[in-house]
C-alpha cells in the first residue's frame, strides 16, 4: 500500500513488536505452500538421516489468511476509493453488494454502515488496515481489541507489562472516546459479517481458485522467487510470506506478521492464466520502502503540505515496481504496465509504455532517484 510507506511505518513498528507465534488456531497455508517437506508420504517411522536431508522452511511461501481478507473486506465495503489505484480490487464492493442482495443478507455491516462511513471519514483509522497482520486468527485479534476497550483505552490499567505492549497498537489508533466507539461498533459489524457470510464465502472462492494458488505457487516457487532474492535480501525482506487476498488489486498492503516475517498480501486472480498479476503487485509492494524517501527528498515543504507529494508517492511505487522489473525480469515489464493501467481505470491503446508514463507521473529528479536506489540495492551496496 502506497502510504504505508509514509504514513503507517510508526504503527506498523508497533505491530510488528506485538506480533505473536502462530498457535493452533492461526490460518494454515493454502494449495502447494502448505505442504510440508516431504509430502504426504510421511509414515510414523521416518528416520534420523531422512530428517537430516530434509529441505528447510520455504523463505516466501504462498498462502491465503482468511480472518486479513476478513478486515480488510470490511474496510473495502466502507471507504469511498477513489485513489488512482484503487487501495482494493477494481469494482470489489459491488460485487460483493449484488451478492448479497441476491441472498437478501443483511449484517451488522451493512446496519452501520453509514455510521461507520462517517467515523472513517472522520478520523483516521485507514492504518487499522495493518493491525490483522500481527494476529494469528480473528479471535485473537478480536480479543485484543476487546480488552483494550473494556480497559476504557487506558494501557496503565492493564494486568501486565506484556499486556500493555500488545494493547499500544489499538491505542495508537483509537485514543479518544469516539474513536473507541467507532472501534467497537466496527468490530461488532466484522464479527456479523463473517460469520453470517465472508467466511463461508471466502471459503467456497478459495476451492474455486485452487487451480489458482496452484499456478502462482509454481511461478513464484520455481522461476520468479530466486529473480527477486537479491533484491529482498538486501532490503531486509529476506523471510516473508506471500498472501494471497481476494479483496486486495493493484495497492498491496505490507506489514510486519505475526509469524516474524514480514507479511505482504497482494491480489488473488481469478484465474491461472493470471497468475503473473501477483508478481506485478509484489513488484509494487516490495519497492515500497524506497519511495517515501526519494519523494520526501526532492520536494519542497509546501509541496509536502499542499498534497502533492502523496501523489507523488502513488506513482512513484507504480514506477518503481516497473524500474525494478526492467532490472530483474524485463518479460513482466509490458503486463506489469498493462495490468497498473487496467487499475487506475485506463482503456489500454496504442504506445503501452508511453501511456503508463502519462498516467504514473513523477518528475524526472525522483524517477532518478528512484532507480539509483534500485540499482544501488541490486548492486549490493
Amino acid at each position: 500500500m502506497t502510504l504505508r510507506v509514509s504514513v503507517v511505518v510508526g504503527t506498523a513498528l508497533l505491530l510488528g513488536c506485538a506480533s505473536a507465534p502462530a498457535r493452533s488456531g492461526a490460518p494454515t497455508d493454502a494449495g502447494p505452500a502448505a505442504l510440508p517437506a516431504g509430502g504426504a508420504g510421511g509414515a510414523g517411522g521416518a528416520s534420523a538421516a531422512t530428517a537430516a536431508v530434509a529441505p528447510p522452511p520455504l523463505r516466501w511461501p504462498v498462502r491465503t489468511v482468511p480472518h486479513v481478507d476478513l478486515w480488510l473486506h470490511a474496510f473495502a465495503m466502507l471507504s469511498d476509493d477513489t485513489a488512482s489505484v484503487p487501495l482494493y480490487r477494481r469494482g470489489y464492493r459491488d460485487s460483493i453488494t449484488v451478492l448479497k442482495n441476491q441472498r437478501n443478507l443483511l449484517t451488522a455491516l451493512d446496519g452501520n454502515r453509514e455510521a461507520l462511513r462517517r467515523g472513517l471519514q472522520r478520523g483516521s483509522y485507514l492504518d487499522a488496515q495493518f493491525l490483522p497482520f500481527a494476529y494469528g486468527s480473528w479471535d485473537e485479534l478480536r480479543a485484543t481489541a476487546e480488552q483494550y476497550l473494556q480497559l476504557g483505552g487506558d494501557v496503565r490499567r492493564a494486568p501486565s507489562r506484556d499486556v500493555a505492549f500488545r494493547l499500544q497498537p489499538f491505542a495508537a489508533l483509537f485514543p479518544g472516546s469516539s474513536d473507541r466507539e467507532w472501534l467497537r461498533l466496527f468490530l461488532t459489524g466484522v464479527d456479523d459479517e463473517g460469520a453470517r457470510f465472508l467466511l463461508a464465502e471466502h471459503q467456497r472462492q478459495l476451492r474455486e481458485r485452487a487451480p489458482t494458488i496452484t499456478a502462482v505457487d509454481s511461478l513464484w516457487q520455481q522461476v520468479y522467487r530466486d529473480k527477486f532474492e537479491r533484491f529482498l535480501n538486501n532490503t531486509g525482506q529476506r523471510q516473508g510470506d506471500l498472501v494471497l487476498s481476494l479483496p486486495i488489486g493493484g495497492e498491496g498492503r505490507t506489514g510486519p506478521g505475526y509469524t516474524g516475517r514480514v507479511m505482504v498480501a497482494v491480489t488473488y486472480p481469478a484465474r491461472p492464466a493470471d497468475a503473473a498479476e501477483v508478481l506485478y503487485v509484489f513488484a509494487h509492494e516490495a519497492t515500497g520502502a524506497l519511495v517515501g524517501p526519494a519523494v520526501s527528498d526532492n520536494t519542497t515543504p509546501a509541496q509536502q503540505r499542499a498534497g502533492v507529494a502523496a501523489q507523488f508517492i502513488s506513482s512513484g511505487q507504480v514506477q518503481a515496481g516497473a524500474m525494478l522489473l526492467t532490472r530483474i525480469a524485463p518479460e513482466l515489464l509490458d503486463g506489469y504496465q498493462r495490468y497498473y493501467l487496467t487499475q487506475s481505470g485506463q482503456r489500454v491503446t496504442g504506445d503501452v509504455r508511453a501511456l503508463f508514463d502519462r498516467t504514473f507521473t513523477v518528475p524526472a529528479i525522483i524517477r532518478e532517484a528512484l532507480a539509483r536506489q534500485i540499482d544501488i540495492v541490486l548492486s549490493g551496496i
